[in-house]
């Protein structure tokens, strides 16, 4: 049985830091009602897609985001609609929702309206900076995060400066702290009895990303500067290098690893120079190392170079491109990429990415559809709730 079998989660969640922590318990199992507004339904089906998948509300951002949920289109504005999400978290195990603060308590779906109906229910709000404090109010979106936490002073090179994190780093591992805090409070409640609120901030994520670099700064007052693709360990051996057709990674973090490096790349006699006779020595003479070994990474392919330096021990790959990293055999041992159905009946069954988990027993599903219409399922989850026909019908036209 997995993990969050019979367990009721109400998602009221768009984009996808909300989407992310939902649908990491509904691989697990859990049935996971996506209440999305009609007609449009959550604005990330019309971004980062084709003009053709925007239109018909398909972006693949927003299907990698919400498998294996059921979409119910409410107008939370009516009357009916607001009935509709009452009964709704008045039977739910978990609510999640991302609203900017105050939202929900407009709709009537906050946590103490919904506590007052379910007592023992786990409710997680997701947002930018949080519930309380000065900037609670302000809206949030990952790029805009990664400028204000400070990420993007770490990220980038001295000449050109900061730069954004190409995808949505902040997003996603925010989804996954509201998942892993949902995790939690089940737990506690299964051993008290007793409901939680849950408060998960994007700003706060970020920060704890960088917690190395936060550590630095607070115990000692160093801020690091853009190093490109350079590597802190400040090595010859460590960093991105060219090679005949294409870039390789050397992460060699200790001595042995340094060493092993350069007899690797035929520069053993290098181990005899003072300069480059020691780790210190080594820091001290950086550049001098690095351009004795740059024409030397320059005389053979990316391949070559490869299986020399991991015969010899030293941590190295190749920088690649994301399609070449979802083409990797490796993925078919992983279970990380999930059958979701076709989106229509003229087209092949699509791959996704799902949870970057393995269990021995009853992990993620590996099989798994979105929603792939706006409320897809909202007539079965309506009769599901006791409206009748009329009911359901009325609720119904509220969408266009």
């Amino acid at each position: 049985m997995r993990a969050f079998k019979g367990l009721r989660v109400i998602d009221f969640t768009r984009a996808l830091s909300g989407p992310m922590a939902a649908q990491m318990l509904a691989l697990l199992d859990a049935d996971v009602i996506k209440v999305e507004p009609p007609g449009e339904g959550d604005q990330l089906r019309g971004v980062l897609s084709s003009p053709e998948m925007a239109a018909q509300r398909l972006s693949p951002a927003f299907l990698t985001g919400n498998l294996r949920k059921r979409s119910l289109a409410l107008d939370l504005k009516s009357e009916i609609g607001r009935e509709a999400a009452g009964r709704l978290v008045s039977g739910a195990d978990v609510v999640i929702e991302n609203f900017v603060p105050g939202t929900a308590k407009k709709l009537g779906i906050d946590y103490e309206t919904v506590r007052s109906a379910n007592p023992d229910v786990i409710y997680c709000s997701i947002s930018g900076y949080g519930q309380t404090g000065p900037r609670a109010p302000e809206k949030a979106y990952d790029s805009a995060i990664q400028a204000d936490s400070g990420m993007m002073s770490l990220t980038g090179f001295p000449e050109t400066g900061p730069t954004r994190i190409g995808f949505m780093l902040v997003d996603v591992t925010t989804g996954v702290s509201a998942a892993y805090a949902i995790a939690a409070a089940l737990y506690r409640r299964a051993m008290t009895g007793k409901g939680q609120f849950l408060d998960v901030a994007m700003y706060d994520t970020a920060l704890q990303l960088m917690c190395c670099q936060g550590a630095d700064y607070l115990v000692r007052g160093h801020l690091p500067p853009l190093m490109g693709n350079e590597s802190p360990m400040t090595q010859p051996t460590a960093g991105t290098f060219e090679t005949s057709d294409g870039m390789i990674l050397l992460a060699t973090l200790t001595s042995d690893q340094q060493e092993g490096a350069l007899k690797a790349l035929g520069l053993a006699e290098l181990l005899e120079d003072p300069r480059f006779s020691s780790e210190l020595a080594r820091h001290k003479h950086l550049e001098e190392g690095r351009e004795l070994i740059r024409p030397v990474l320059q005389s053979r392919s990316t391949e070559e170079w490869l299986k020399i330096l991991k015969a010899h021990g030293v941590p190295v790959q190749a920088v690649r491109d994301l399609g070449q990293a979802l083409s990797d055999p490796q993925l078919d041992h992983r279970g990380l990429l999930v059958e979701a159905g076709k989106l229509d009946d003229t087209s092949d069954p699509v791959t996704l990415l799902g949870a970057p988990f393995v269990a021995n027993e009853d992990g993620p599903y590996q099989k798994a559809e979105p929603p792939f219409q706006v409320g897809q399922h909202s007539r079965e989850v309506l009769e599901e709730l006791g409206f009748s026909a009329s009911e359901i019908t009325k609720c119904l036209e509220t969408a266009p």
